[in-house]
């Protein structure tokens, strides 16, 4: 029975620490899905189908979400940003069919920044 209780911790344990994700991996995260949307935004099925349900984008809009999500995405805070506001980018660039408006320049803006800055 001691056994038993000793696996299952370690098994918890060993979960939780996968499952947990650390700021620097959350801001690894946060740039690469931020050049995939730089890398897609002008592609003309980005411009038709946007993050459509089925469609070759939905999934990057999933991971987004699944990164606000992590408790540690809060740390962003501290370099100038939240993950939801990469989220705003990419609807905006869905809503402008990939054309650079207000609201894309200023959170660009905010994004080159905090990635250049070496911390």
């Amino acid at each position: 029975m001691k056994a038993r209780i000793i696996l299952f911790l370690f098994f918890m344990a060993t979960n939780f620490s996968i499952a947990q994700t650390s700021q620097t991996e959350v801001f690894d995260e946060f740039k690469s899905l931020y050049q995939e949307l730089k890398n897609f935004k002008d592609n003309n099925d980005f411009k038709k189908y946007g993050f459509a349900t089925g469609g070759p984008y939905h999934i990057w809009l999933k991971k987004v979400r699944n990164l606000k999500s992590n408790p540690n995405s809060k740390s962003l805070i501290k370099r100038g940003f939240v993950v939801g506001e990469l989220e705003a980018l990419g609807l905006e660039y869905v809503a402008s069919k990939g054309k650079e408006t207000e609201v894309t320049i200023f959170f660009n803006k905010i994004f080159k920044e905090a990635i250049s800055t070496k911390n």
